[in-house]
């Protein structure tokens, strides 16, 4: 494919800043209330459109059927909404570490979804790519808003949250994958007690991002994969404020008070522990423009 032809799009992750489950509905989907943010950590993706089939390769490769891509889903979902001929070739560029509660594959999809609905020129509004990125995945909708947001129901209600303070980070993965529906499996789906609603900071105010660490999922993460407290303590070790796990795991993120803590941080846990992936970054309260 031909970088002189192709629109080329930052699909960043994201991490939860807090993550609440709710219950779980009839159909078996979960209910939940959490705020999630970007990081600066991207995929790129470069896409072309033609008029011949739909194209997607990834480097580096993955294994399956190119059908159960989520970025050919959502090409192939905006297809059939066309009403005329339309195709596309997409090269994906990963960089995010797959099933690791960063959302990487959500975020290649919402981003396609902005994106071929630009370039088709088919003039769906923003709710209603986010009613088709919600069928494709949870966390679709919010790459689709591409802003952070406060998230419910099961991920497609979000409130835009622009004012969320920056954060520095460092993201700590184990190299090993967590299975969502095993995650989802092992908590249940059980409602909390009531609880206060969650408290949004806002940068305009000096307040912090501190107060909202908390994922239900975390303790049920832990009992599949007890190993990944080691990653909360070495964050916490090497400085963090705080340290959560992002989603259904298994990365886990740190806190940091400025970048070059977060990067000296980073530093010294990558060279303790040389088998797990370690990044410093900082949040992103948008996604970034088409290059």
């Amino acid at each position: 494919m031909s970088d002189a032809a192709a629109h080329i799009y930052s699909a960043p992750a994201k991490i939860n800043l807090a993550l609440r489950v709710l219950g779980r509905r009839a159909d078996g989907y979960h209910l939940l209330d959490t705020v999630m943010v970007f990081v600066d950590l991207c995929d790129t993706l470069h896409i072309t459109p033609t008029y011949g089939p739909i194209v997607v390769s990834c480097d580096p490769p993955v294994t399956g059927r190119p059908e159960e891509n989520l970025v050919y889903q959502a090409a192939a979902a905006l297809a059939a909404r066309a009403g005329r001929s339309v195709g596309a070739e997409i090269h994906i560029e990963k960089r995010i570490p797959s099933a690791a509660g960063m959302g990487g594959g959500s975020s290649d999809c919402g981003v396609t979804l902005r994106a071929l609905n630009d370039l088709w020129g088919l003039g769906l509004s923003i709710q209603e790519l986010i009613d088709i990125g919600v069928t494709l995945g949870a966390d679709v909708p919010l790459f689709v808003l591409g802003q952070a947001a406060l998230a419910g129901g099961i991920g497609e209600e979000l409130q835009p949250l622009p004012h969320l303070p920056l954060v520095h980070l460092v993201l700590v993965n184990p190299g090993f994958p967590l299975s969502t529906g095993e995650v989802f499996k092992i908590h249940g789906g059980h409602a909390p007690e009531t609880a206060a609603a969650l408290a949004i900071p806002d940068a305009r105010r000096g307040e912090s991002a501190l107060g909202l660490l908390e994922n239900h999922l975390e303790p049920a993460a832990l009992q599949l994969a007890p190993q990944l407290t080691e990653m909360r303590a070495a964050l916490l070790q090497a400085g963090a404020q705080g340290a959560l796990m992002s989603g259904s795991g298994a990365t886990f993120f740190g806190v940091f008070a400025d970048a070059d803590a977060a990067q000296r941080a980073a530093e010294a846990i990558a060279a303790r522990h040389p088998q797990w992936w370690v990044r410093a970054t900082t949040s992103m309260n948008a996604i970034k423009k088409e290059k």
